[in-house]
């Protein structure tokens, strides 16, 4: 069970992942609020988080873990379409306030094949990317969005296709931007798994070959 950013990049590197991650504190003193309270604020940050990264991500799975352990719920196969609706049936169905909420993602980027190199083309890309969540009364509240490097690496990678880094890092910028005006909060944490070039809104120009 991931318990922490820690975890979630020795998790990634563990599955042979490399990941950039983006995150923020909430500050929040969950001891003053109810189970309900704390599950709807849950429910916000995802809402926030998907308004942020709307035709940029889609979510695939949820996995929601209640206090101290005591529920478990994963989901998978989810529509985008549905997504915020099954989440709401899982929030009902819970009387204890959450404890980590995941939503992995399937990322929408920008991709050019050597059939037809001057044309780009934007598709559905199953890299390792998540949005995950902690809170409840233990915590005090993160979140953090991550995402494989290779759609930001001009390096030309094994198969016909070729990274596109301008392209993608200006959505990607421009998401996590949103982000935090959607959220009221700046983005205090950025980190890796590898020795990719990072920034607060994305991944440096010729993202780094990865070493653990």
């Amino acid at each position: 069970m991931i318990k922490g950013l820690d975890d979630f990049l020795d998790e990634a590197t563990g599955k042979g992942q490399v990941v950039g991650t983006w995150g923020f504190h909430s500050n929040l003193d969950f001891t003053q609020m109810s189970a309900e309270e704390t599950n709807v604020w849950f429910f916000e940050q995802v809402f926030y988080f998907l308004r942020a990264f709307f035709g940029l991500v889609m979510p695939d799975s949820l996995e929601v873990i209640t206090h101290n352990a005591t529920q478990h719920i994963e989901k998978k196969g989810l529509d985008q379409q549905t997504f915020l609706d099954e989440l709401m049936l899982v929030m009902k169905s819970i009387k204890q306030p959450l404890w980590t909420l995941r939503v992995n993602l399937n990322i929408v980027g920008f991709l050019r094949t050597s059939h037809d190199p001057d044309n780009p083309v934007r598709l559905k890309i199953q890299e390792p990317t998540s949005f995950i969540v902690w809170g409840g009364p233990d915590e005090s509240g993160f979140q953090n969005f991550s995402i494989g490097y290779s759609l930001f690496s001009q390096q030309k990678l094994e198969g016909e296709h070729n990274q596109l880094w301008s392209m993608n890092q200006e959505l990607l910028e421009k998401a996590l931007r949103r982000w935090e005006e959607q959220s009221g909060h700046r983005i205090d944490v950025v980190d890796s798994n590898g020795n990719q070039q990072m920034g607060s809104y994305g991944f440096g120009q010729g993202a780094a070959q990865p070493t653990f």
